[in-house]
């Protein structure tokens, strides 16, 4: 990370990165995402499933898309944010839509198990164990609604108060609140930030297009949740995935640092 990146990303909680994909890259995935949005159920790759305004395991639906999990731009940010042990943990595609009427309410990871998850600062090194990049396909203007974070908050010491920042959770049209931030991502951008960051969806206004992104999470490589350390991808899903992408997927013990890692960049097999 440059100077810039750690001071931003320690400031907000999170980085803007601009411009990540190619224009190959960026109609190579977009295409993909639309053959899926198009295909019927019967039609899905084994292991994907349609639900709610997405696809789980919609990373694995097309080699293009499998390959941002290890991304030039992206790798080596979540390499050091993981203290060189990262772990791929998950990977949806959202396709949002005017249809649902409902906001996503702020959260983070913290909220309630704070204790399992990390956010720290040493040998100006900034490390978490959980971390989430957002990759987008179509653009988000000012006033369209999607992301909305509260800078800073992942370093809150104190329970956030209910509705401080909502006083009409229902009314899609109020104002947003000062210490918000909307992110508007273009086609292309990549957004990320640390689940300790208070972050929330904002009704999707937009009529005549949807919002496409991938969400792929990160945790370090020992990182135990309630889950418990097991597969987190059916085996449909993990027989398609080229061995890069399974090693990142592993687990693996603390003191221990992957092959894959060792890596400056890293191209699927």
């Amino acid at each position: 990370m440059t100077p810039k990146q750690k001071y931003l990303f320690d400031l907000r909680g999170y980085l803007h990165l601009e411009n990540v994909l190619s224009p190959e890259e960026l109609g190579n995935t977009q295409a993909a995402i639309e053959r899926l949005v198009q295909a019927t159920s019967d039609e899905l790759p084994p292991g994907i499933s349609r639900g709610g305004e997405g696809f789980s395991n919609g990373f694995s639906a097309d080699k293009s898309l499998e390959a941002l999990t290890l991304h030039p731009a992206t790798w080596p940010i979540i390499k050091e944010l993981t203290w060189n042990k990262p772990r791929f943990n998950r990977g949806s595609l959202v396709v949002n839509t005017h249809e649902r009427q409902e906001m996503t309410p702020l959260h983070c990871a913290g909220e309630g198990f704070r204790w399992t998850r990390r956010y720290g600062v040493r040998d100006d090194q900034i490390f978490t164990n959980d971390v989430v990049a957002f990759f987008y396909f179509t653009d988000v203007y000012p006033g369209d609604g999607g992301l909305v974070v509260l800078p800073g908050s992942h370093k809150r010491e104190f329970a956030r108060p209910e509705n401080l920042f909502f006083p009409e959770p229902d009314n899609p049209d109020a104002p947003l609140h000062p210490a918000l931030v909307n992110v508007t991502p273009k086609a292309g951008d990549v957004v990320i930030i640390t689940e300790l960051l208070t972050h929330g969806v904002l009704v999707w206004k937009p009529t005549d297009r949807d919002r496409r992104f991938l969400i792929l999470r990160y945790k370090t490589q020992f990182f135990q949740d309630e889950r418990g350390i097991r597969e987190v991808f059916p085996p449909e899903v993990m027989e398609r995935l080229s061995p890069e992408t399974k090693a990142l997927a592993a687990y693996g013990p603390e003191w221990e640092e992957k092959d894959l890692v060792k890596q400056d960049t890293v191209t699927l097999t």
